[in-house]
């Protein structure tokens, strides 16, 4: 299983299901399973205006209060299924929301992601930049925590 590390709101954005797709700058080979980390740092500016964009595109299902969004922790696990260049189709066929908390610019690369389970319990890990490997030891209770999928 791989791990990223992204800042928050993000994170939490995947993990509530608001996040189909990561998009980035760069694009990856990967396919399978993939946790996602939120960063230490927290929300700037750019988060905090993402926030209040879901808060309206979702009716309020999305708290903004700081504290329900964990910092230097894995928050949810997914199924990385596919890494698509962005073209003006690709962008063109985006909810509102998904263009919302995305950074959908023609060239860049959307991670898309299914099967998005949110952890309960955060699990406290040390995150840094790229795709790498989750250590073993977490890997197996994220494995307990996913019946070994």
């Amino acid at each position: 299983m791989k791990i990223i590390t992204l800042w928050q709101p993000w994170a939490t954005f995947i993990a509530l299901n608001f996040k189909q797709f990561e998009t980035r700058s760069w694009g990856t080979g990967y396919r399978g399973k993939l946790a996602i980390h939120a960063a230490k740092r927290h929300i700037d500016p750019d988060g905090k205006y993402a926030a209040s964009q879901v808060y309206e595109l979702t009716n309020g299902k999305l708290a903004l209060k700081r504290r329900d969004y964990p910092l230097g922790c894995i928050v949810a696990i997914a199924d990385l299924v596919d890494c698509l260049q962005m073209d003006s189709s690709l962008i063109s066929r985006q909810t509102e929301l998904e263009l919302a908390v995305g950074n959908w610019q023609p060239g860049r690369f959307a991670w898309q992601l299914e099967n998005i389970v949110a952890l309960s319990v955060p699990i406290p890990y040390r995150g840094s930049q790229g795709l790498r490997d989750v250590r073993p030891d977490v890997l197996k209770i994220l494995m307990e925590l996913t019946n070994g999928e």
